[in-house]
């Protein structure tokens, strides 16, 4: 009897589930009485009444923390501490057309940067990313979006020459503009104070020298961007009228 043939499924987007899930609990925040200082359900009870893993829940706080709405708490729990975005903007069509687009062009890359430097680093270029990420969390303290997104750059692109891929290298150089304005748009969403550990993972897994470990660094810290994107499109509220 002939095997039949059977199509191979596509995974689901794991942003697209973690965005639906951060969209419900932005909306438990924009009900009555979910005000600066409540405290969320836990993990388990999210998780539970919206159906999804914990670990889909996790990711979705980590985003909504970095964002300046949540704050998670040792042994106390996840507590409300804002409901409005900071530097809450529209994109025009053109401007979010070319943010999808930069994106994209990232997340063709910077996976394969990860991977070959965590492969290729020597001390000296592991060194260089390590005082590059510094020099950005000194800028995150100062709250400055555009020292910030420059020196992000500067981080990622010490990332690309430890990967000793000349290709790469020129092709990411050459983005810097748009990286500043593009990068700088979504950061603007959120306390740069949030971001001070973002790339720890990733930082972490070139230091080891695992591969694996550096491209899912890079995958996780691009469901925060996604989400960032997508708000960027969003109708901010119109303000009250007096």
């Amino acid at each position: 009897m002939a095997l039949r043939k059977v199509k191979a499924l596509e995974k689901v987007a794991r942003t697209t589930l973690v965005d639906e899930v951060i969209t419900a609990i932005r909306g438990m925040l924009d009900e009555e009485g979910w005000t600066p200082g409540s405290r969320l359900p836990s993990e388990h009870e999210l998780s539970v009444q919206l159906g999804v893993g914990r670990s889909t829940v996790r990711e979705a706080l980590r985003v909504l923390g970095h964002l300046g709405l949540v704050q998670s708490r040792s042994g106390l729990g996840t507590f409300v501490v804002g409901r409005d975005l900071m530097g809450r903007k529209s994109a025009s069509v053109g401007e979010a057309e070319a943010l999808v687009a930069f994106f994209e062009f990232r997340r063709a890359l910077e996976p394969a940067a990860a991977r070959l430097a965590a492969q290729n680093r020597t001390p000296e270029s592991l060194a260089a990313i390590e005082t590059a990420w510094q020099t950005c969390y000194a800028a995150a303290q100062n709250s400055s979006v555009e020292e910030f997104t420059a020196l992000d750059h500067s981080f990622h692109l010490s990332i690309f020459e430890a990967s000793d891929n000349p290709f790469l290298i020129e092709a990411y150089r050459a983005a810097r503009p748009d990286f500043i304005k593009y990068v700088g748009m979504v950061l603007a969403l959120g306390p740069l104070t949030r971001m001070m550990h973002f790339h720890d993972n990733l930082i972490q897994a070139i230091r080891d020298r695992d591969p694996a470990a550096a491209v899912d660094a890079v995958e996780e810290n691009f469901v925060d961007t996604d989400v960032r994107q997508k708000m960027m499109a969003e109708t901010p509220p119109k303000a009250p009228s007096a």
